[in-house]
C-alpha cells in the first residue's frame, strides 16, 4: 500500500521520506525501486546502484513470458479486480510505471520498440550515476565483481541463479493454486447457500431464482475480466 499511496496520490519523490518504506532495509531491488533511484540517491547519499544488463533479445523472451503468461493469464486478471489485494496493487503499480506514457516503456508495445526502451534506460543509468557509485553488472560474473564493488567478503556458497525465464512457470502455478482455492470455497459457499435455501424457501422457488443469479453471475464475471 506504500508504493502505490506514493505512486497513485502525487506525492513529489524529492520530499518524500524515504524511510517510510525502507526502514530497516539495506537494500533495494527491481521495480518499482528502480522507477525512483536518482530519488533515492538523493535521499541516500552514501548509496550505491547496481544496473544488472543483459542481451536486449534474452531479455524481451524473458519479459514475454511474464507478460504473457503470468501477467495477462486469466487467472491474473481475474484477481486483479479484487480491491486491496496483492494481485490489485501490483496491476495498478505494473499499468502506470512500466505500461503506461509516463512509465518505463513510454507507452511502446511492439518487441523492437520496448527493447529501444530498454537498452535506453540502461544507458541513461550510466550517464546519471557517477562512476563511483555504479557497478554495472551481468549476473552470469557471479560474487566477485558485486562484493568487491560493496567491500564485502566474496560469499563461500554458490551464486543464486533462480529469477530466470523458466522459473516463470513457478508462479504461474502459484498464482493458478490461488485461484483454485477461491473457486473451492466459493463452491463451497454455493453449496451451503442450496443447502438452507431449500431449506427455508422450498425447491421449487429457490432453483428458479438461483438459475437467473448463476447466468448473470457468469455475464458479469466475463465482462469484468475482460476490461
Amino acid at each position: 500500500m506504500l508504493w502505490h499511496d506514493l505512486i497513485f496520490n502525487d506525492y513529489a519523490p524529492l520530499q518524500f521520506n524515504w524511510e517510510t518504506i525502507f526502514k530497516g532495509y539495506s537494500a533495494c531491488l527491481d521495480f518499482p525501486s528502480c522507477n525512483y533511484y536518482k530519488e533515492l540517491m538523493e535521499f541516500y547519499p552514501d548509496a550505491k546502484v547496481i544496473l544488472t544488463i543483459r542481451d536486449d533479445d534474452s531479455w524481451m523472451k524473458s519479459w514475454n513470458v511474464l507478460n504473457n503468461e503470468v501477467l495477462n493469464s486469466f487467472t491474473f486478471k481475474f484477481l486483479a479486480k479484487i480491491p486491496y489485494t496483492s494481485f490489485k496493487l501490483q496491476k495498478d503499480i505494473h499499468n502506470k510505471m512500466i505500461l503506461g506514457k509516463e512509465g518505463a516503456f513510454k507507452g511502446s508495445l511492439t518487441d523492437e520498440a520496448i527493447k529501444k526502451r530498454f537498452n535506453e534506460w540502461n544507458q541513461s543509468v550510466i550517464d546519471y550515476v557517477p562512476k563511483d557509485r555504479l557497478l554495472v553488472y551481468q549476473v552470469k560474473d557471479g560474487w566477485e565483481p558485486i562484493c568487491n564493488f560493496l567491500d564485502k567478503p566474496i560469499p563461500d556458497i554458490p551464486f543464486p541463479y533462480k529469477n530466470k525465464t523458466k522459473n516463470m512457470g513457478h508462479i504461474s502455478r502459484f498464482i493458478n493454486s490461488i485461484f483454485i482455492i477461491i473457486i473451492i470455497i466459493s463452491i463451497a459457499m454455493i453449496i451451503s447457500s442450496v443447502f438452507f435455501g431449500i431449506q427455508y424457501i422450498g425447491e421449487d422457488r429457490f432453483f428458479g431464482g438461483l438459475s437467473s443469479v448463476i447466468l448473470v453471475s457468469i455475464i458479469l464475471i466475463v465482462t469484468w475480466t475482460k476490461k
